[in-house]
């Protein structure tokens, strides 16, 4: 139950700081319309593109992140309860080598 609550904090979290960067973006790209100055304008206005453009991959990101949780459809409880179990296969491929393939050291 806390993992669920910590995870959809984190995600909510980062979805509003995303939007807020996104606004700052856009007020920063006005802004630069505004400058006299061609080098401070070409600054500005790449700048501000690049707080866009990062802002929307990681609000895209958190809002694909929520859909895909609440599609799994599974209960908080049976979620926190997963577990990971050990990979096998590897213990069986070095069983069934042949020990004189093994690379001279």
């Amino acid at each position: 139950m806390v993992r669920t609550l910590v995870w959809w904090t984190v995600a909510a979290a980062s979805a509003i700081l995303s939007i807020f960067f996104l606004f700052v973006g856009i007020s920063l790209c006005r802004a630069a319309y505004d400058l006299e100055h061609p080098y401070q304008f070409i600054l500005t206005f790449f700048s501000s593109n690049l707080i866009i453009l990062i802002s929307v991959v990681i609000l895209l990101g958190a809002v694909l992140r929520m859909i895909g949780r609440v599609r799994q459809g599974q209960a908080p409880a049976a979620a926190d309860s997963l577990r990971l179990t050990p990979d096998s296969s590897r213990k069986r491929d070095l069983r069934s080598r042949n020990p004189h393939d093994q690379p001279n050291s």
